[in-house]
């Protein structure tokens, strides 16, 4: 689990509009905070400086521990974005009138969120399953994921032997990987993309052949992910 180090930000003047009720200012600075937290944790990772945070958001160290009173409450905020982003390309999937589209609208928002954001990347496994908020809304997210998955598979357009469980472990395989490999700049940071088509070819039921081993439960899943967790930070 993330430890906090407070960090200093320098007190931007001019940043604070006291004409404005506290309320709506309030909420207008907490918006800031984990607007540039979530800029910023994508770009730097789970270990970036609260005083950059700051410093993007224009308020002082001050405001931001006001709002998020650690860096691990403020890392929870903006992976709650991530999952709002995924609930929302699941809810657009659902109105697709094609079952392979909406599939393919999921898998892409997830694998592009992996590869581009270092943060969500790097906090998603040992983060969530260790915070009871998270692991209800992953629990929430898989269902929705099996409901768009055998939608696909009812209208033959997928392989009867995938489930919502190896979702995760494909996705990380495409935007984990290539997002690590493109930090460089030598290495096109879309390649994602191409992993993904030949995931997606994969996932098709013609001249697929029988999967040697059973996919997951979700129980086993969420299992195996929390003794993970528990162990990374022993």
């Amino acid at each position: 689990m993330s430890t906090v180090t407070v960090e200093s930000a320098p007190e931007q003047g001019g940043t604070e509009d006291v004409a404005r009720p506290l309320r709506a200012d309030a909420r207008r600075n907490r918006e800031r905070v984990l607007a540039a937290a979530t800029e910023v944790f994508a770009e730097q990772g789970a270990e970036a400086s609260v005083a950059e945070i700051a410093r993007r958001a224009g308020v002082g160290a001050g405001t931001l521990f006001r709002h998020f009173p650690t860096k691990h409450d403020l890392l929870l905020a903006t992976l709650e974005v991530g999952f709002d982003d995924v609930q929302a390309a699941i809810e657009q999937a659902a109105s697709l009138d094609d079952g392979w589209q909406g599939l393919v609208h999921v898998l892409t928002v997830c694998a592009e969120i992996q590869a581009r954001d270092r943060g969500f990347l790097e906090s998603v496994g040992p983060e969530l399953f260790q915070e009871p908020t998270l692991q209800r809304r992953n629990a929430e997210r898989m269902a929705s994921l099996s409901v768009v998955l055998e939608r696909a598979q009812a209208d033959g357009l997928v392989r009867d032997d995938l489930r919502a469980e190896d979702v995760p472990f494909l996705i990380s395989a495409v935007g984990g990987a290539t997002g690590k490999c493109s930090r460089g700049g030598a290495i096109d940071p879309e390649l994602w993309r191409r992993y993904l088509g030949i995931v997606l070819d994969g996932m098709r039921p013609a001249g697929a052949s029988p999967l040697p081993v059973d996919a997951p439960t979700f129980e086993q899943l969420t299992a195996s992910c929390q003794a993970t967790a528990v162990s990374g930070t022993t």
